[in-house]
Formats: structure tokens, sequence, C-alpha cells
């Protein structure tokens, strides 16, 4: 070797970690911590984008003649349980209400999200009801009310009894974590509060034999079924978030948003509001509407403005050392 040389026999530009512009790409310095808070709330956007496209595919149904498309559109998201969306319908709300969950913080929104999460997965354990005058993939029903087919009962209640045993277990394992650290978690006693009170009324209105007669279509004539409570439950909570973000004071450790971000939120909350409406007004008439999918559109417009919502606030908060939604 003669003079000197700062390069290693056999190596290279490309080994030693240099572009062709002898710059090396910079480490990411986040944390685990804020990675994981990234990638947690990206992994909801796509969860939203794998049901929708689930849906998608079942509703354009596709012949075996070239080009020849047809638009089958279900009266809502729910129906699409008994398709073969089922599979991506019931994952993506259980992976919904886990992603949920884990994005702890410590402002009243992170509170809203966790008691949405405990019942996004009632969405899927107990489904919609079929109306007799509308077959869903060939099931129908005996008689001129809607009904959840007789196969699918057994499922049902398994469902709801693993959904108590889980949600007791959750609430007592995390009350002996919170008192062992002796640490407060904001929000804690009520999520804990509302999931408990949720499972031993579904419990009760399931087993209960003086209730359960007409189960899942208990005795209430609004909303008439456990699913569309649960369901405007969901959404509900869900689209409180962006109000409440936009009428909360700015966390003093977020990056605060920008002019277009700030519009952006304001038109999400907007018509979140007014699609909540819609929604259960079209529950409210859906008679009347001679077979026109309006809950569909409405979910499906709820869960657009809430995943874009979630993604264009992922970005303004992406290098914050410690988010709101990061206790």
């Amino acid at each position: 070797m003669t003079g000197p040389s700062l390069r290693r026999r056999g190596s290279s530009p490309s080994a030693l970690g240099c572009t062709v512009s002898g710059m090396a790409p910079a480490l990411d310095p986040a944390t685990t911590g804020q990675k994981t808070h990234r990638y947690l709330r990206l992994s909801l956007v796509f969860v939203v984008f794998a049901l929708l496209v689930s849906v998608m595919l079942e509703t354009v149904v596709v012949s075996w003649e070239p080009f020849a498309l047809g638009w089958d559109p279900l009266p809502s998201l729910s129906h699409y349980f008994y398709t073969s969306a089922r599979s991506v319908f019931v994952g993506a709300l259980i992976a919904a209400s886990l992603a949920l969950l884990a994005l702890s913080g410590r402002n009243r929104a992170t509170v809203l999200l966790d008691i949405s999460a405990t019942f996004a997965p009632l969405i899927a354990l107990i489904p919609t009801g079929i109306d007799a005058d509308r077959p869903v993939d060939g099931l129908s029903c005996p008689g001129p009310e809607e009904c959840i087919p007789a196969p699918y009962l057994g499922d049902v209640r398994a469902g709801v009894v693993a959904y108590v045993i889980v949600v007791i277990a959750a609430v007592v394992t995390m009350a002996v974590i919170r008192g062992r650290k002796r640490i407060r978690v904001p929000g804690a006693r009520l999520v804990s509060a509302i999931a408990i009170v949720t499972a031993v009324v579904i419990a009760a209105l399931a087993f209960i034999p003086a209730l359960n007669a007409d189960f899942p279509f208990n005795f209430w004539p609004f909303p008439s079924s456990i699913h569309f409570a649960v369901t405007i439950a969901f959404f509900g909570t869900f689209a409180a978030v962006p109000v409440l973000l936009s009428r909360e004071p700015l966390d003093e450790q977020e990056t605060p948003p920008t002019p277009g971000q700030k519009t952006f939120y304001r038109w999400v909350t907007r018509l979140m509001i007014a699609d909540l409406a819609l929604l259960i007004a079209a529950f409210l008439f859906r008679d009347a509407l001679d077979g026109f999918p309006a809950v569909l559109i409405g979910e499906v417009i709820a869960l657009c403005l809430f995943a874009g919502f979630w993604g264009v606030q992922t970005f303004q908060r992406w290098t914050d050392a410690n988010p709101p939604g990061l206790a």
C-alpha cells in the first residue's frame, strides 16, 4: 500500500455506508417509543384502508364475461359480515381496538379513543340483522322481521362470552398494575367503568332468560339492536375526537398545525358531525329509502374522514418527542 488511505482492503463506498454524493443517510433519532407511536397510528389508517378495499371488492361483482361488472352494494358495512369480506371485517375491528387501546396518552381525546375501543369488537362479534326482504349472499329470514340467521347465533353468543371474560381480565390486570406501581392514568377509571358496564349489559341481554328472548334485537324500539347501539357509540366517540381536539388548547410539547392543517381539521370536524346525523337519520328512515345504501355511504364517509384526519395529524406530530397521545 502506498500513501495514506482511509479505505480498508476490499471495501467500497457503499460498504462504508456512503451514497454516490458522498453523504451517508442520517439515522432516525426517534426513540423506540416515538417510532411505535408513529407506526401504530399509521396502522390504523391502513386498517381502514383494508376494510374499505375488502368491501369494494365484494361490492363490485365480477362475472365470467370480460369487462362485465355489476354494482350491488349492501345496506351497510356491517352486512358484509355475511359475505366473503367477513374475515377482513372482523380482523380490522379487532386490530383497530388493540391499536386504539395501545395509544395511551394524557389528554381527553385519548380517553375517547379508549372508550371507542371497548365498542369496536362488539360491532364484529354481534352482527347486524338481515332484512326479511333483502337476502344477503343467499341468507334470508324466515319471518317478516330482520334476524341473524340461526347458524350464526351460536358464534355470536360464544363471542359475547369471550368478550366479557377478556374485558374483566383486562380491567382487573390494569387496576392491579396501576395499584402496585402507584401510578395514575388520566381517564382510566372512566374507561374501565364503561367497559365493565358494557360487558355486564351485553351478557345480561344475551343470557338472562327474562331479557334474551329476542337477542340481539332486545326490548328497545330504538336503536332496535345491540349491533346498531354499539355502532353508534363507536362512531360517536370516534367522531368526537377531532371535535374535541379542535377545541382543546394546543399541548405545549406538540408541533402546532400549519394554517392548511387547521383548515383541514375544521372541515373534518364539521363533516363528522353532519355525517353522524346522516347515519342516525338513514337508519330511522331506511324503509323510505327504497334500498338506497345511505347507511353504507355514511359509514364509508365517516371512516374516510377519520383516516384523513388521523393521517394528517400523525405527520403533524411526526417529530414530537412526547406527543399528547404518548404518555
